[in-house]
């Protein structure tokens, strides 16, 4: 009897902790500047950190259908906003680099960028020491490639001397290592949508904040990576978007942007790119214009799903599908003004 009860309690601590790992969360909180991945293999949208209201936070969640759980762990990294993170399904974890300590704070200063890699496998946090690694930077684009196995990097922002310098270089993160592949193709920029298209077997990246400040040498370039080069496609792109939100939809073969910062204002505008052409999509309703939101597309229920951002005064909260060209909100959180505290 003795051993039986002490086996019963045994098992009552184990579904305890489970049930900690995964807390569930009925409550809806808003969040910009955040990162997000889809877990192909377990269907599961994570995000992870950015910014609420009034603060840089470094909470992990989960989304099922419309619920946010939070995920409880005892190791996690530092608080931090545009970070890059996605879904190694080789290796069915998750991979985060860099961001910054800040959302915008009061000056540049070097001391908030990051350049850790840190890795979510079996339900825990664990940083990654490499031999190499691309310099500290925010606001990098960053997939991975189904194809070739890899996570690639490009880009972002680095400070210096007080000043924001835009990058141009791309890199893989293989094998537990970083490794530096070109300094050649699009102009230096940071906050450039990109994704990866698995019928072609190739990234596709589009806009970004350049030296020039017009969002694309271009005002509107769209440029393909193969794995070993950056090409430039000769389409007519949409206006230059900086901070949008893009992601493949794997059914349709198409890539899906919505939102971002024109260089004027913020915008609402959804644009589809499928093969060589972009065109933009009318909608019965949308999301309000913003930017710093994050968008994937989740393969199981074939659909991008779309959540939080800011439209400069309100951080956002609320969380929209988009399935057969139209929006729906499926999870409604009143936005929150932000606090002006230089967090």
């Amino acid at each position: 009897m003795k051993k039986k009860a002490i086996l019963i309690f045994s098992l009552v601590m184990t579904l305890g902790c489970v049930s900690n790992i995964e807390r569930k969360e009925n409550l809806g909180f808003v969040r910009n500047a955040h990162s997000m991945a889809y877990n192909a293999l377990e269907s599961k949208v994570y995000l992870f950190a950015g910014a609420s209201e009034e603060e840089v936070v470094s909470d992990l969640w989960v989304l099922d259908s419309k619920n946010w759980r939070r995920v409880d762990t005892k190791i996690q990294p530092e608080p931090r906003t545009f970070a890059s993170m996605v879904y190694d399904i080789q290796n069915n974890r998750l991979i985060l680099f860099g961001g910054s300590k800040v959302l915008f704070g009061i000056k540049p200063d070097s001391n908030n960028l990051l350049n850790d890699t840190w890795q979510f496998k079996n339900n825990k946090w664990e940083k990654l020491i490499t031999k190499n690694s691309p310099i500290p930077r925010a606001e990098a684009s960053m997939v991975y490639d189904q194809d070739r196995e890899t996570v690639v990097l490009f880009g972002g922002y680095h400070i210096q001397n007080n000043e924001y310098i835009k990058l141009g270089d791309t890199w893989e993160f293989r094998n537990n290592d970083w490794n530096l592949i070109t300094n050649s193709g699009p102009s230096n920029r940071h906050g450039a949508a990109m994704a990866y298209d698995s019928e072609e077997k190739c990234i596709i990246l589009f806009g970004g904040s350049t030296i020039d400040k017009q969002y694309g040498e271009s005002k509107g370039e769209t440029w393909k990576w193969d794995g070993k080069e950056w090409k430039k496609t000769t389409n007519i792109g949409p206006a230059g978007i900086f901070n949008a939100s893009m992601a493949y939809d794997e059914e349709r073969k198409e890539f899906i942007r919505f939102g971002g910062w024109n260089g004027t204002t913020r915008i609402n505008e959804t644009w589809r790119l499928s093969g060589n052409n972009w065109d933009k999509l009318k909608t019965n309703k949308s999301p309000n214009p913003r930017n710093h939101s994050n968008m994937i597309y989740d393969q199981k229920n074939g659909r991008m799903v779309l959540f939080g951002g800011h439209d400069g005064e309100n951080v956002f909260g609320d969380i929209w599908e988009f399935r057969n060209y139209e929006w729906n909100k499926i999870m409604e959180t009143s936005p929150i003004r932000r606090i002006e505290n230089g967090h």
